[in-house]
């Protein structure tokens, strides 16, 4: 019987609206309706609207949300720059769009979906980080590894054009070996005709 009446209350108090206060701003109270998911289909209609623009359509946008959002300081348009920085290089870096989600998150009228997509895209875009990083090393040891190649390269021209200077000089001395033991080997025989007595 306890059990019973402590489930009641437990679903009784889940089923009961959250409080809200009278002297919210009106752009908080407009955002409360992310509770009923429309944020989050709107951020998600956003995120394939955009999709469909070409990367220079898509450059121009982020440059319009990131003036849209200087003037006007709306948290939803952050998050829908952040959406676009993760989608199209050139927007911004992972970590303006990482900034820009935490504003929003610590805002009090973030729902449960929306903020576990929030952290969702954080977590994204610091793998986004992470792979750049890598990428920038990758690169950077790329380039150095190309460097020392083409010294090694010079180097076994180099080399290269002293075996030949070497085997040019080896050559020479061996015929001018041969034309000495020629001249005084005494197996050679003189050719017919000649005097020697």
């Amino acid at each position: 019987m306890k059990w019973i009446c402590w489930l009641c209350l437990l679903m009784l108090s889940g089923c009961q609206q959250p409080l809200t206060r009278n002297d919210a701003p009106a752009r908080v109270t407009e955002a409360a309706a992310d509770t009923s998911g429309g944020a989050l289909r709107n951020l998600i209609d956003f995120s394939n609207r955009f999709q469909v623009h070409t990367r220079q359509d898509q450059l121009i946008l982020c440059g319009a949300m990131r003036q849209s959002l200087s003037r006007d300081g709306d948290l939803w348009t952050g998050w829908y720059l952040a959406t676009a920085i993760s989608q199209v290089e050139g927007c911004g870096e992972p970590g303006e769009a990482i900034t820009l989600i935490n504003h929003l998150l610590e805002q009090r009228f973030v729902s449960r979906e929306t903020g576990w997509l929030a952290y969702y895209q954080i977590s994204l875009l610091q793998r986004q980080q992470r792979q750049r990083q890598q990428l920038s090393k990758a690169v950077a040891e790329q380039r150095r590894l190309e460097e020392r190649l083409a010294q090694v390269a010079e180097a076994k021209r180099l080399l290269e054009n002293q075996l030949r200077d070497l085997k040019h000089i080896e050559t020479s001395i061996n015929q001018r070996l041969d034309e000495k033991q020629q001249g005084t080997n005494p197996t050679v025989t003189k050719p017919a005709g000649a005097t020697g007595r």
